[in-house]
């Protein structure tokens, strides 16, 4: 699996290694650990904890956004299976099965479901054919 180069920053905010390429990356005891290829063609480990994996993921992906690549410069998620359910705290959420096995929570604020719904409506629609759908 290879994702977009990603920077390091040290204390000072300078860029301490660029990371080229993911080499492994797998869960282990309460952690995710990451192999990377680092531009000086070493590899780098670093472990994540599970608490904060999920948010690091959504935090990649909306900096990666930011960046301003093409479409083919960029991985996308690509959910294997989908289902609803709750928080422990009765939140709405929708689990993202990805391809194995691990499953990508997102939680909803229950007032936000109606426009989750009219946006998921409109997607249907856009991907009918002879439809044209724009980013916004």
């Amino acid at each position: 699996m290879q994702v977009p180069p990603a920077r390091s920053s040290s204390n000072q905010g300078e860029a301490a290694l660029k990371y080229v390429r993911v080499v492994e990356c797998s869960a282990k005891g309460d952690g995710i650990h990451l192999d990377l290829l680092g531009e000086d063609q070493q590899n780098h480990r670093f472990e994540v904890s599970g608490e904060c994996a999920g948010l690091l993921a959504a935090s990649l992906a909306a900096e990666v956004e930011k960046l301003g690549l093409d479409g083919k410069a960029q991985q996308l998620i690509r959910p294997k299976g989908m289902q609803t359910g709750r928080t422990d705290q009765g939140e709405p959420m929708v689990l993202m099965a990805l391809e194995g096995g691990a499953e990508l929570p997102l939680v909803f604020k229950p007032e936000s479901l109606r426009v989750l719904i009219s946006e998921l409506e409109g997607l249907m629609q856009a991907v009918q054919p002879g439809s044209q759908m724009r980013w916004r």
